[in-house]
């Protein structure tokens, strides 16, 4: 690499000094053969040509056909594109216009490769920006694989520092590219292309995170679709995702190439950062055995280098430092503070590199110690100059960068043991500051002696704040900042002469005079002078003629000459491809050899180890020889004392025959109780269900009145409506009579002037016994009104308490009833506990427990073959390394979906149907239902005996006695099914469960029932 970087900086010197237009075709062959990395290191070390170069390139778009392809590889660098842009800013929304074109597919890539960080802060985002994005969506649509996803994610990691240039594209762009990208990740089976599709997302995602940024709205749907990735929603499963494709990208079955390997861990720090932390607690608590792993496959032998290296940076960020093994964090500091700056610079980018350092030293003092004496080395030693010293300086400030993004609390103690040497650093390196260059012009060398020594001068002021804020109480020290700020602002500028010129400075003329100039206006009588002018200018105009066609003809030759060579290039390039994989197993040969070495090393102590054990364990022997011979006679010794314990165990066996003898007794006496406090149980039992059954008929007959209730109050307002109908068309009439009557008077009284004052008496003695008829019935009517209306509230209120009263009493009982039903099930376990007990004691008495029941038929046997065979044996299988976690997963999910589905519930067959038809309830049509079936022949009823009658010998019943018990409880099912016993019929199935016995197939088979008693006739 280093001899591809002095190539590099001497041909990108000889084009910026040369004095005419250059050839970029060199240029562009060795862009061609160099890496990503070269380039990097060439902005790196000589930041002075970045800025000379692009005046070139730019210069020569529109007469060079490599100018373009020279943007673009050149863009890929941070500095280089950000001196385009502020030399030239109008390069960027030119290639847009271009690129959105119709045939602008050749700016695709140049597109990308400007947008591929963040604008700086000077620079207007071009409008262009959301078509072009849009293309890009629609090429990726139409052909969804790696190649199409990657610029699309290129161009989100750009823009997400700046999120002013998302915030400006619509929402509908924004909306297309998330169904698009959700498609693509249901559908691609490639996992690089769905690595891609989620960093993208998590780029969005971390870009517009907060209100402030987003200016789409928190509840715009695209964007809510894009954070539930990351979010409570499916953060558990991306995040497992992620770790699995780390794994695999560790594993030794990976069929990926070492270096999308890497890539493919970098898109899983991409990823894993915009997973909200919540999510990641969770996940870390739940999922040991992955992280364990993980870690395992990172440190494995074989392994290649730049994928250990990605893989361990994805372990620091994602777990604390301190919660890893210590050698994980010993392979951090390794690949960290490597000999080779240069190489870690290209395996870890930038970013990265300060979040490694953060997390060692966050994981204690002596990494933190490690890290500062790399620093303080650098900066000891960067006496020489070169191009490795420029890439270890800028490691530095990168590690030093991430220490002091530390807490200060822990920064401050993990300081304690490196003051002093600190204190001595910058007591010698004070001195020499600031650091001035050798040589103004860094022309013929590999790097800029200015950078190094404004790098190396950053180095010590970082070194010194470090110092002052560790010194300072607290970081109070207000002097002492602004002394820091004062220095810094006071530092010279150390340009090189590279960056205060331009391209057209170096450009030479030839001074050719020109005779047009030397024309008088007077005439000129010397023909000769005439007619050397006119073969001067004749001259002039071919030589100018002359020399565009031999310009034109170079430029064609040049392109024949690049296609005519391209096979040539081909085999070159080959060739390097061969000489670098040549350079790399090298380099692995040498690897190999050092662990060699350190292996032989290690056998040969364990050699020589292995022979001073040898050495101890010859005497072992000879002492274990010694005390062989003393077993021997402590064996004799044994053997008598053998005989005596054997005698004392024989004398044991004896006293233990006489104590089972006494369990057996207190076993059947205790038997005999149980039995009785079952009977007295079921006894009680049966009263309860009579005291039920009454209520209930109580409760039906009170539900009954307090319809009829409900009628008389319905029927009670309909009358009182009507009296008010009718009492509003009294006092109408009365009103009526009144005017009627007032003008019979007044005809009275014209007529019978002489009877005016008797039929007045007469008129005024009618009125007022109608009036007070009329008032008296309607106080009456009032009166009834009220009267009713109270009764009947009195009435429904009545009603009402009573019924919520034997309602309670209801619940009150099958509460009650439940109890017994669970003290009985308590005591059946007992009992078959007991019998269990019983059956061992006469087992080891040597009796046999099973003989009454051997002359039962073969067929009311039953076994428990069935119930023991149901947990069956399963066959373990073995799960890959690869996918535990997911067969977990998708067990858990199957699982829990079983438990959405209902409970199954028992039937409340008992329960009284409202919507019979009315015949069912006549005399005649309960008749037929109310007899039994026909018993089988040769079968009698079980007559219950009482406790003092029953066989000591047989406390369980018979299989008849069962089989004839169980075919009463179906005789009393059907008959429970007549309408005449409806009341009783809602206590069925209650019936059922008391009347069951506890007979021997009952308790030790199975707690269901048997066939026979599970038939139920159909309605």
């Amino acid at each position: 690499m280093a001899e591809q970087l002095a190539q590099l900086v001497r041909e990108v010197e000889r084009l910026v000094t040369a004095p005419y237009v250059p050839s970029l075709q060199d240029l562009h062959d060795l862009v061609e053969q160099s890496t990503s990395s070269t380039i990097g290191a060439w902005a790196l070390c000589n930041p002075c040509q970045v800025g000379l170069l692009a005046d070139v390139l730019v210069e020569a778009l529109s007469r060079s056909r490599v100018a373009l392809p020279l943007i673009t590889t050149f863009a890929s660098t941070s500095s280089f594109r950000d001196v385009l842009l502020e030399r030239h800013p109008v390069i960027l929304d030119a290639f847009l216009e271009k690129a959105v074109d119709t045939n602008g597919a050749e700016y695709f890539p140049a597109c990308v490769a400007l947008f591929s960080s963040p604008l700086p802060v000077g620079v207007v985002p071009p409008a262009r920006i959301a078509p072009f994005i849009t293309k890009l969506v629609g090429m990726m649509a139409e052909n969804p694989c790696v190649e199409t996803v990657t610029p699309i994610h290129a161009l989100i990691s750009g823009l997400k520092g700046s999120p002013r240039i998302l915030n400006d594209i619509p929402s509908e762009i924004m909306f297309n590219l998330q169904l698009e990208f959700t498609k693509t990740l249901r559908n691609l089976d490639d996992h690089m292309g769905n690595l891609l599709c989620l960093a993208t997302f998590a780029q969005i995602a971390t870009a517009l995170s907060t209100t402030s940024q987003n200016q789409h709205g928190s509840d715009t749907p695209w964007l809510l679709n894009i954070k539930h990735f990351f979010g409570q929603k499916r953060g558990l499963k991306t995040l497992d995702l992620v770790v699995l494709r780390v794994i695999l990208a560790c594993s030794s079955s990976c069929n990926l190439a070492p270096p999308d390997a890497a890539e493919s861990i970098r898109l899983a720090i991409c990823i894993a950062d915009a997973i909200e932390p919540e999510q990641k607690q969770a996940w870390m608590a739940g999922n040991s055995p992955k992280i364990a792993k993980l870690c395992e496959k990172a440190v494995r032998d074989g392994l290649y280098g730049q994928t250990q290296t990605m893989a361990i940076v994805f372990l620091h960020t994602l777990l604390p430092a301190h919660s890893l093994p210590s050698q994980l964090r010993e392979l951090g500091i390794k690949v960290l503070l490597s000999k080779n700056s240069q190489e870690t610079i290209e395996k870890i980018s930038d970013q990265l590199i300060p979040r490694l350092a953060k997390s060692l030293a966050e994981s204690g003092e002596p990494a933190t110690r490690q890290l500062l004496a790399f620093t303080f080395d650098v900066l000891r030693g960067s006496t020489s100059s070169g191009i490795g010293e420029i890439a270890t300086l800028h490691l530095a400030h990168l590690v030093l960068a991430g220490v002091q993004e530390v807490h200060a609390e822990i920064m401050l103690s993990n300081l304690n043991n490196s003051m002093l040497p600190l204190r001595e650093l910058l007591g010698e390196v004070v001195e020499y500051f600031p650091r001035q260059p050798s040589e103004s012009q860094c022309s013929g060398r590999a790097w800029c002696a200015s950078e190094l020594s404004t790098k190396q001068n950053k180095l010590f002021l970082s070194l010194l704040r470090l110092y002052s804020r560790a010194s300072a109480q607290n970081g109070s020290d207000i002097i002492m900042k602004s002394f820091m700020g004062r220095v810094e602002q006071s530092m010279p500028s150390l340009n090189c002469a590279f960056l205060t010129t331009t391209p057209k400075a170096f450009r030479g003329s030839l001074a050719l005079r020109d005779r047009h100039d030397f024309s008088s206006t007077q005439i000129n009588r010397n023909w000769r002078s005439g007619v050397t002018e006119l073969f001067m200018q004749n001259a002039q105009t071919s030589h100018d003629s002359m020399m565009r066609k031999i310009e034109d003809t170079c430029f064609d030759l040049e392109r024949r000459c690049h296609n005519v060579e391209g096979p040539l290039r081909a085999v070159e390039e080959e060739r390097d491809l061969y000489a670098s994989e040549n350079e790399q197993l090298r380099r692995q040969n040498e690897e190999l050899n050092e662990q060699l070495k350190a292996e032989n090393t290690e056998i040969q102590t364990k050699l020589r180890n292995s022979h001073d054990s040898l050495v101890e364990l010859n005497n072992e022997k000879t002492r274990l020889e010694q005390l062989l011979q003393s077993q021997c006679t402590y064996t004799d010794e044994l053997t008598m004392s053998l005989e005596s314990a054997r005698e004392e165990l024989q004398q044991q066996q004896r006293s233990s025959e006489k104590a089972l003898l006494a369990e057996k007794e207190k076993a059947r006496s205790k038997e005999l109780e149980m039995m009785a406090t079952l009977t007295g149980k079921d006894d009680q039992l049966g009263d309860l269900q009579e005291e039920m059954c009454s209520l209930q008929m109580k409760n039906e007959q009170a539900r009954q009145s307090f319809d009829q209730m409900s009628s008389e109050k319905a029927t009670l307002s309909e009358l009182s409506s009507s009296l008010e109908q009718e009492l509003a068309s009294v006092v109408e009439a009365l009103k009526q009579t009144r005017l009627y009557a007032d003008e019979k008077e007044d005809e009275l009284s014209r007529l019978l002037a002489q009877e005016e004052e008797l039929r007045k008496e007469l008129g005024s003695v009618e009125s007022t016994l109608k009036l007070l008829g009329a008032t008296s019935e309607i106080a009456k009517h009032e009166t009834e009104n009220r009267r009713l209306n109270a009764a009947m509230q009195a009435a429904a209120l009545d009603a009402s308490r009573d019924a919520q009263s034997k309602d309670k009493r209801i619940h009150h009982l099958e509460r009650k009833v439940q109890a017994l039903r669970d003290e009985r099930a308590a005591k059946a376990r007992e009992f078959s506990e007991a019998q269990q007990h019983i059956g061992r004691l006469m087992g080891v008495m040597g009796f046999s427990a099973n003989a009454p029941e051997s002359n039962a038929p073969p067929r009311h046997q039953r076994t428990r073959s069935s119930v023991n065979a149901t947990p069956a044996a399963r066959i373990p299988q073995t799960i890959s390394d690869d996918e535990d976690g997911i067969q977990l997963t998708e067990s858990f999910e199957s699982m829990t979906s079983n438990f959405n589905g209902p409970t199954p519930k028992r039937p409340r067959g008992n329960r009284k149907s409202t919507n019979l038809p009315h015949e069912l309830n006549t005399p005649s049509a309960a008749a037929p239902k109310t007899k039994s079936p026909p018993r089988a022949s040769g079968m009698s009823r079980s007559v219950r005996k009482p406790l003092a009658e029953a066989d000591h010998n047989s406390p369980t019943k018979s299989q008849s006695s069962s089989t004839l018990k169980r075919n009463r409880v179906n005789d009393s099912f059907q008959e429970t099914r007549a309408p005449g016993n409806l009341e009783e019929n809602r206590l069925h199935n209650l019936d059922l469960d008391m009347d069951l016995e506890f007979s021997r197939d009952f308790l030790f088979s199975s707690t269901a029932f048997t066939g026979s008693t599970d038939q139920i006739p159909p309605h």
